[in-house]
């Protein structure tokens, strides 16, 4: 049987055999996330030097790593920028993150002031609670 799903975890609509004895494999995410299912977040937050947000840009250039992506509703006001990744590329990502930077009074400074690793379960209750009651 082939079923027309929008996944939860990605957003994209897709097609997907399924044995009539067993549910639709889960998405795995991103390519970059190599099959793993498992997830884990980083919780970024930006420079506080910088003049104005850099939220969509640190966003769009985790995006474009292949291997991390900024769930919906991401944003934390006070708290920073939710990550989603693999913990199998999750320490790739952390290191190309810190290669992001912005142009301030003519020299380039890291646009992620810091990160701090969550587990998913507390990345979960970020994403659910739209605070910072889940950090851990």
């Amino acid at each position: 049987m082939t079923d027309l799903f929008r996944c939860t975890e990605c957003g994209v609509y897709e097609v997907a055999a399924r044995d009539t004895d067993g549910p639709i494999k889960p998405c795995t995410g991103l390519v970059g996330y190599g099959g793993d299912t498992k997830r884990v977040y980083l919780l970024l937050t930006e420079n506080p030097a910088l003049p104005y947000s850099h939220s969509s840009t640190l966003a769009i250039r985790v995006r474009s790593t292949g291997i991390g992506r900024a769930p919906r509703f991401s944003w934390r006001p006070g708290a920073g920028l939710l990550v989603e990744s693999a913990p199998s590329v999750v320490d790739e990502l952390v290191r190309r993150i810190r290669q992001i930077t912005a142009t301030l009074d003519g020299r380039q400074v890291p646009i992620a002031f810091s990160i701090e690793h969550l587990t998913a379960e507390a990345g979960r209750a970020v994403i659910g609670s739209g605070d910072q009651s889940g950090r851990g």
